[in-house]
């Protein structure tokens, strides 16, 4: 889901990669608003035609389908709590205490869902949580409905996209992941293979941009985990960015970094893989995706 419009992919399973149906980008400019305060569907007609239509094309009857939303409708954190749950809703209810000053609204008005990610001696437990105002997501399962359609599962573009990469590149246990976007910045930190550290920034592409918004998300970051200076570090870059970015990494970190590939010519299908342009939006969507198979 991009300000522009969906991107919509459909999959089937196959090996060693999924069959890729197809892709299909549905327009829809002026009717998308992100925010994490208030409803982003501007207009509701247009967004469920879409909707319908761009699926019906690639699906037909298929009527599940996972959402990629973008980060800024919402809040991610990866924290730490002193007390086990003994139930899932019992973790929701303790996590929107623990951050209910940075949350997207005030508790009693959030979506929270949580993962466990490690528990430690003591009784502490590390967890990944998203936290999305009501409004903000029933309006989209609202909608979703309305098309004849169920969004059985639903998740943030960042991380759809690390888990993009994270099935097809070894990444090692300790890694950082640099997403540069068109309209979109990323710095996630994974040690132990599990994400340690993220900050994404909503903003459009200028090298001066990305190269104040970089340093200050690697400053906090090593602040927090001073080991992070020696791991390995891997770049998204939409296409077309290559030469924009050829400055700002070098002078970010003081070794090399790889270009991931996203390896679109595994897929088998209809789809013509080499005419693909790459972008986050496309590689989230295909992460959605695979995330119901």
């Amino acid at each position: 889901m991009t300000g522009a419009g969906l991107i919509i992919s459909a999959l089937q399973r196959g090996r060693p990669e999924p069959h890729l149906s197809g892709i299909h980008h549905e327009c829809l400019d002026g009717v998308l608003e992100f925010s994490s305060q208030h409803p982003n569907v501007l207009d509701s007609g247009r967004f469920v035609e879409g909707l319908h239509s761009g699926v019906e094309k690639l699906a037909g009857g298929e009527q599940r389908l996972a959402l990629s939303l973008p980060d800024r409708i919402g809040r991610i954190y990866v924290t730490e709590v002193e007390a086990p749950f003994k139930s899932h809703q019992e973790g929701a209810d303790i996590l929107k205490w623990h951050l209910k000053a940075s949350l997207p609204a005030p508790p009693g008005e959030v979506r929270i869902d949580y993962q466990i990610l490690e528990k430690r001696e003591g009784g502490r437990i590390r967890c990944i949580a998203a936290a999305v105002a009501k409004p903000v997501l029933d309006q989209y399962e609202s909608l979703v409905n309305e098309a004849g359609l169920h969004a059985v599962r639903i998740g943030f573009h960042s991380l759809h996209l690390s888990n993009y990469y994270e099935k097809r590149v070894d990444l090692g246990d300790e890694f950082i992941l640099v997403g540069l976007e068109e309209n979109s910045l990323s710095l996630q930190y994974f040690l132990g293979k599990t994400l340690a550290y993220q900050r994404v920034r909503s903003v459009r592409f200028e090298p001066e941009v990305a190269f104040y918004e970089l340093s200050r998300a690697l400053a906090e970051a090593c602040q927090l985990f001073p080991g992070m200076k020696r791991c390995s570090v891997y770049t998204h870059q939409d296409s077309g960015m290559q030469t924009a970015t050829a400055e700002i990494l070098p002078a970010l970190f003081d070794r090399e970094t790889t270009p991931l590939d996203p390896h679109f010519s595994r897929f088998s299908g209809r789809v013509k893989t080499d005419q693909v342009q790459l972008s986050g939006s496309l590689a989230a969507s295909l992460a959605a995706a695979e995330s119901m198979m």
